[in-house]
């Protein structure tokens, strides 16, 4: 997932951030709203409103226009009017009373972004090089042919392109990757990254890199 966090305290900021960072998800912080509208890394999935930043349920009302397929979390400081209800009807997906825990309010935004309705969930798949992944068909091509994947194997893969070339930590491998294929192995993870870079090398093409980052997790980089 990709989380935009706004909020005018750097400090929290970079605690959401770090807690998103830890599982296997991607963050960018900016200090006002109006800089959601710029030159962000990348769409976010989730944008968390910071403590104190948004006092008017309008501005909710706004936002929710502008980004009807995007997650709206709302983190209230003060037990004071304008009710989270009136913040809810405007459009915010969840409020968050302040002080609050940074991993469960991720969490509670990865329960969001997994229970939308099918109708909701943008078309899972991506590029990277000449490498092509659709999570939703369970296929990826590279170089034109088709990979020989096991469906875990896929998954891992799919987890290791969405943070290339960034690390993707263990856990998030485990809980992306295992997912409804029974339960989590981290034993067996070594193994199945050696398959995956077997049947990226016999594809040809660009060439990929997994390298292993001791018990921290792996990164994935394609060649020129």
């Amino acid at each position: 997932m990709r989380f935009a966090i706004a909020d005018p305290d750097p400090a929290s900021a970079d605690v959401l951030a770090f807690a998103a960072q830890r599982r296997g998800h991607q963050a960018v912080c900016v200090g006002a709203l109006d800089e959601l509208a710029g030159n962000l890394p990348f769409e976010p999935n989730v944008i968390i409103l910071g403590s104190g930043l948004v006092s008017d349920p309008a501005v909710i009302g706004r936002l929710r226009k502008a980004v009807a397929d995007i997650g709206l979390f709302v983190i209230l400081e003060k037990p004071k009017e304008p009710l989270p209800s009136q913040f809810l009807t405007a459009g915010a997906n969840e409020v968050i009373r302040a002080p609050y825990n940074p991993v469960e309010l991720v969490v509670r935004a990865e329960n969001w972004y997994g229970n939308r309705r099918p109708s909701q969930v943008p078309d899972d798949s991506l590029r990277l090089a000449d490498l092509e992944i659709a999570l939703d068909r369970y296929t990826a091509t590279k170089n034109g042919q088709r990979l020989n994947l096991t469906k875990l194997e896929l998954r891992l893969l799919y987890c290791l392109s969405e943070h290339s070339p960034h690390l993707t930590p263990t856990e998030r491998l485990l809980t992306f990757g295992w997912d409804t294929l029974g339960d989590p192995d981290a034993a067996l993870i070594k193994t199945h990254i050696s398959h995956i870079r077997k049947k990226l090398r016999e594809a040809g093409g660009v060439e990929f890199d997994i390298t292993s980052r001791q018990t921290l997790g792996y990164t994935l980089v394609a060649g020129q």
